[in-house]
């Protein structure tokens, strides 16, 4: 009886713990994605502002096509967070496997981090552009 007891208690501890490790993982993406997200969103205040200016200075300057191309990289932007935000759903995968799980998750980190880039970069082109 021992010998049957011994392995199935070690099959279901190393379960056990494969299946926590999947977890800690999945939640530790998750938690990636989110901190990304908290850090670009204030940003969006700042593009809304940006491009009020923007449209001002189009209005009135000789680079009226500069200004514009910068509005619309931080329009572009605020777009493509509203798209993410829109599209996100953590719970889509719920009850999948992990490796689907772990997919998804690295691909809404990419995605987020693409709108960090594309955030950052138009903010500073246009208050480069704006300061001159």
């Amino acid at each position: 009886m021992k010998k049957i007891i011994i392995p199935v208690l070690f099959l279901f501890l190393s379960s056990s713990c494969q299946k926590a490790q999947q977890e800690d993982q999945q939640k530790k993406l998750i938690d990636e994605v989110i901190a990304v997200h908290d850090e670009v969103m204030p940003k969006m205040d700042e593009i809304m502002t940006l491009k009020s200016q923007l449209d001002s200075v189009a209005k009135v300057s000789k680079d009226s096509v500069k200004a514009r191309d910068l509005f619309i990289q931080l329009d572009s932007a605020d777009i493509k967070m509203s798209n993410w935000m829109a599209e996100y759903n953590p719970e889509s995968v719920k009850g999948k496997g992990n490796d689907e799980v772990i997919k998804y998750l690295e691909n809404e980190k990419k995605r987020i981090n693409d709108v960090k880039d594309i955030t950052n970069t138009s903010i500073t082109n246009a208050k480069q552009f704006l300061s001159k």
